[in-house]
């Protein structure tokens, strides 16, 4: 099954000798711990534009609320206006909020898909790299070789690899302080 991120499918298929051998070896499987740092910036990134979108219509409804809220108190006078005023500067403060949440969850969306995508870059790099230093040991396990000289290598390729897999798994934790308060919703039910 290929991986969202395209960074992270070529450092698969690159990774792939090294995952053969490991597997000879019992050592942790390197591709399947690349997996759970794979991730979709770009469908986050097009998300983000969708909402950037539905708060444009926000700001249009409002304006257009309030246009023809001022119509109709210019016609009407004492308390039915007052009321109606009352009752559209509340629902005037909900569209507000939908907006300006909108806008602000449009803008961490962006920015969290920037941090998945160089993070995605980043470690994709890393294994690479540090399956490349191994892929002569790697080659020489898929050939029948056991001997220390070669096992190390790759056995610690594949742990190298889980723990740079895990670095990265931490850093996508951490942003969740950020996303929580976007659980809340804005307009009260």
């Amino acid at each position: 099954m290929p991986f969202l991120h395209p960074a992270l499918d070529q450092a698969a298929a690159a990774l792939e000798p090294l995952r053969a051998a490991g597997a000879r070896l019992g050592a942790p499987n390197p591709v399947a711990a690349l997996r759970q740092i794979d991730c979709s910036p770009q469908a986050i990134r097009e998300s983000a534009r969708k909402l950037s979108s539905g708060r444009d219509v926000l700001v249009t409804a409002r304006l257009q609320f309030e246009g023809g809220a001022h119509r109709a108190e210019r016609r009407w006078g004492g308390e039915p206006a007052a009321l109606f005023r009352s009752r559209a500067d509340e629902l005037d403060a909900h569209y507000r909020q939908a907006a300006e949440a909108a806008a602000r969850t449009a803008a961490v969306g962006l920015d969290l898909a920037d941090l998945l995508d160089r993070l995605a870059v980043q470690t994709a790099e890393q294994v690479t790299s540090i399956a490349a230093a191994a892929r002569s040991a790697a080659d020489a396990v898929l050939a029948g070789d056991r001997s220390t000289d070669v096992v190390y290598p790759v056995t610690s390729a594949c742990n190298s690899i889980a723990r740079a897999v895990a670095t990265g798994v931490s850093t996508i934790v951490e942003t969740i302080p950020v996303l929580e308060p976007f659980g809340t919703p804005v307009v009260p039910g």
